[in-house]
């Protein structure tokens, strides 16, 4: 695709993206996206109707999602960089649409309006269907820079490296600034 493509592709989903906000990692970067997990992204953004900032898209050497243009990591806002949803609303929004990684970030900052670094929600959502070595769809929470998957069997998330388990209400409850 062209790069007309692509800004008459943004503008038929109500042009919430400028082209420099999805090639954050730089331009052209756009291509590499998968054109249909591209749209339905998009698709998701109007649906939900948050103002939001993504952080990432493709990644150069990355070999999972981001690598292969099946991702974003984003910030949800309810007042553009002054206040975000609830964890849970984020968690909701994202699992509701059916993407095939979902991942929430209690380490995360922002700059406000003021210039203030603050704790935020970030949220990581994919398309991508998985390299056969992880279930999909997978579900993660981060929390203080260690990953807890989800047990598509008991729902619990669990922490490989620190052995712990947590269950998504108290994450929330523990660490959601």
């Amino acid at each position: 695709m062209r790069t007309e493509d692509f800004t008459a592709l943004l503008d038929s989903y109500g042009n919430h993206f400028s082209l420099g906000e999805l090639e954050i990692q730089g331009p052209g970067t756009i291509k590499r996206m998968d054109i249909g997990f591209l749209r339905s992204f998009l698709a998701w953004r109007r649906w939900h109707g948050l103002p939001t900032l993504i952080s990432s898209a493709w990644r150069k050497g990355d070999l999972k999602s981001h690598g292969h243009g099946f991702a974003f990591d984003v910030l949800l806002f309810d007042q553009w960089l002054s206040s975000q949803p609830s964890a849970l609303q984020h968690w909701l929004l994202a699992t509701t649409w059916g993407f095939n990684g979902v991942g929430l970030y209690f380490d995360w900052t922002y700059t406000n309006n003021e210039g203030n670094k603050v704790p935020a929600i970030g949220l990581h959502v994919d398309g991508w269907a998985g390299n056969n070595r992880s279930q999909r769809p997978l579900r993660w929470l981060r929390i203080d820079g260690l990953y807890y998957y989800q047990s598509l069997a008991s729902g619990l998330f669990y922490c490989r490296t620190n052995r712990q388990s947590i269950t998504l209400d108290d994450a929330i409850r523990r660490y959601a600034p």
